[in-house]
């Protein structure tokens, strides 16, 4: 027989190692549904950049057409109005054809895209129109190069339409998927 502060002791022991059983598995199911959740998010920051991209280049355009700017600092312009990584692409893109160091605007903008678009969430297929775009920008007249811009506009509205309609689906997907996972892994480990 056992005394009945050891029994106490035994009680409490377990009660202690079934709420710490009971918050691992609360752990879980939040961490899990968390992830989820980010991973879900990040169709949604697509969208996002997308429209900063559109907007990036509706004001390229405005600069063409009625700033009559020359490009580099039209860039320059755009930059000081565009936040995050597509500021820093288009003055990265006006600093080096502003040294003058003899490459062509569709070189430096393909190199530029190349190292600085990798860090949004612009998928292989957006930045390659984006570099696609250079090869027509800043050879042709004025009329032209709003033709060109209107084009990758276009592009760039159908691809928003298209994750526009991924975010829900996924953000949803991404979710379940994460509390789904939370209770398999503390189902496995019951």
């Amino acid at each position: 027989m056992q005394s009945p502060i050891l029994s106490k002791i035994v009680l409490e022991t377990e009660n202690l190692i079934m709420s710490i059983k009971i918050l691992g598995m609360i752990l879980t199911v939040v961490s899990s549904s968390l992830i989820g959740m980010y991973y879900g998010a990040s169709f949604k920051k697509r969208t996002t950049d997308l429209n900063t991209l559109k907007k990036a280049v509706l004001l390229l355009k405005s600069e063409i057409n009625y700033s009559i700017s020359p490009l580099p600092q039209a860039f320059e312009n755009i930059s000081t109005r565009i936040s995050r990584e597509f500021g820093l692409f288009f003055k990265s893109v006006a600093d080096e054809l502003n040294h003058n160091t003899g490459r062509t605007l569709s070189e430096v903008w393909k190199r530029k895209a190349t190292h600085l678009l990798e860090n949004t969430y612009l998928n292989s297929a957006d930045i390659k129109s984006v570099m696609t775009f250079s090869e027509n920008i800043g050879y042709l007249d004025k009329d032209t190069q709003c033709n060109t811009i209107q084009l990758l506009v276009d592009y760039i509205d159908q691809e928003v339409k298209i994750s526009a309609d991924k975010d829900i689906k996924y953000l949803k997907l991404y979710r379940s998927l994460g509390v789904l996972g939370g209770i398999l892994i503390i189902i496995i480990f019951i």
